[in-house]
């Protein structure tokens, strides 16, 4: 009995078999860790509605696969006190490389994921190219800054890279400003949802549309002649927009129209209100109204409105009401004035 005691003691004090035990045991460990995220967290997250659990967990379940052995492997040469830190590097530079391929894994499946489910409900290529964009620049910065660790590891300065690295970053900003600044505010235009695809606006310099697309530098606008105005993002977002569609599609159509002085005010807006309430896809909250604005050099101006549930019958009904208001007071023989002018001579 005390001899197979020494032996084991014996076994168990050699550096090798230390090792070799180690290694085992993470062996062991990964299989453990993932039985426990298949069989156990994989279970509890696909029952969430997201997808974004279900695709961590996949990658973690495949970084530990591989990882953990490493890590064991990294444990294990402690006890053999190796006079030559190359091995310890090498594997080090292997378990970041892992590390590294895990995370694009996951920006790759998550992007894919945003890809099917949130760009189909919406009609803008700006999402379809920022969701490429941003995966391009994540996976980028991941490999810089697992590449920098391991230069690190090794024993690099990486300082000055990281010098190099901003000098560069800077000569590429100033150089793009312009794009830049078109693609920021593109994505600051799809996150506030100020207008959007399909949206009738009105710019600042007055031109009158609807929005075809937001893309990543410039926003197209199709005006009702037909014409296709390109519109860069930046510009777009710093300005004053009238949009049409917000808070609903629901718009007002106002017709100014004036009557000769002397004229019965009353009866006029008892007539107009009258024959403007019978019009066709109007809605009667908010009630047609006729008002009295003004009383002009020449004439008693006034104004007939009404209320339309979609922004694009509201040309159709102003040209409607413009017509019917006019041969409604010609056949009710109300005057409409014309500009006149008397002039006094003094001899």
């Amino acid at each position: 009995m005390d001899a197979l005691v020494d032996i084991l003691s014996s076994y168990l004090e050699n550096p090798w078999s230390q090792s070799l035990g180690i290694f085992i045991l993470s062996l062991v460990l990964t299989v453990v860790v993932r039985w426990i995220l298949r069989f156990v967290l994989l279970g509890l997250v696909q029952k969430t509605k997201t997808e974004v659990d279900d695709i961590v967990i996949l990658a973690v379940k495949k970084l530990v696969t591989y990882s953990i052995p490493v890590i064991g492997l990294m444990v294990a040469l402690t006890p053999l006190a190796l006079q030559t830190p190359i091995p310890e590097r090498i594997l080090f530079s292997v378990l970041a490389v892992l590390i590294m391929r895990s995370a694009i894994n996951v920006v790759d499946d998550i992007s894919k994921w945003l890809e099917k489910t949130w760009l189909e409900r919406t009609a803008s290529t700006m999402d379809k190219g920022l969701v490429p964009l941003l995966r391009k620049a994540v996976k980028m910065s991941v490999v810089i800054l697992g590449v920098l660790i391991i230069l690190g590891q090794w024993g690099v300065q990486i300082g000055p890279l990281l010098g190099a690295l901003g000098i560069g970053g800077l000569a590429v900003a100033l150089a793009l400003n312009t794009s830049l600044s078109n693609v920021f505010s593109g994505i600051q235009l799809i996150l506030d949802r100020s207008v959007n695809v399909g949206d009738k606006v009105q710019l600042e310099s007055n031109e009158l549309g609807v929005l075809l697309d937001i893309g990543l530098r410039t926003t197209l606008m199709r005006t009702y002649d037909n014409e296709v105005i390109s519109i860069p993002n930046s510009q777009l977002a710093n300005a004053r927009v009238k949009n049409y569609t917000k808070p609903d599609a629901s718009i007002r159509v106002s017709v100014n129209f004036a009557v000769a002085y002397g004229s019965d005010v009353a009866e006029v807006k008892r007539i107009v209100l009258d024959v403007i309430s019978r019009l066709d896809d109007i809605l009667q909250e908010p009630e047609p109204q006729v008002l009295f604005l003004n009383m002009g050099d020449f004439s008693l101006d006034m104004q007939a409105r009404v209320w339309v549930d979609d922004y694009g019958k509201q040309f159709a009904r102003k040209l409607e009401m413009t017509e019917l208001i006019y041969n409604t007071l010609n056949e009710s023989g109300i005057e409409i004035p014309f500009p006149t002018r008397t002039v006094h001579m003094i001899q």
